[in-house]
């Protein structure tokens, strides 16, 4: 029996604390578990945008396993963003530098799914930092 109390509708503060959860466990299985089939992945510092699940796997999976495997560390912390798309719930990352935000996540919801997520320039988006780390 369906309930409007059995429909979860995501919010981008949820995308938000599962992606940065996925990072800061190294495993990006619950936050995959999330992302519509067709769901999108952009990022300013990578020429071709991922356009479905199993890409965005693929990939997520690969840098994860790069990053257990000795590569510098990602710090995702939860954040607002005050310029460009302000107010809105996203990840900022820092790499290397807990101090230094080198990118910043924001996502796109539609229903219970994420249908797309973009790595920014931090600047672009002025990310206001929380101090949350969640995992």
């Amino acid at each position: 029996m369906n309930s409007k109390h059995d429909e979860r509708v995501l919010t981008e503060l949820d995308a938000a604390t599962a992606y940065a959860v996925a990072w800061n466990n190294l495993d990006c299985t619950q936050f995959l578990e999330l992302l519509a089939p067709d769901a999108h992945y952009a990022s300013q510092w990578v020429f071709e945008e991922l356009e479905n699940k199993v890409a965005i796997s693929n990939y997520l999976t690969g840098k994860m396993q790069a990053v257990r495997n000795g590569k510098t560390p990602v710090f995702p912390e939860l954040g607002k963003t005050s310029a460009g798309f302000a107010g809105r719930d996203c990840v900022a990352v820092a790499q290397g530098d807990k101090n230094v935000v080198s990118a910043a996540v924001l996502f796109e919801v539609e229903g219970n799914h994420i249908k797309r997520f973009d790595l920014c320039m931090p600047e672009l988006l002025g990310v206001i930092r929380s101090g949350q780390y969640p995992s």
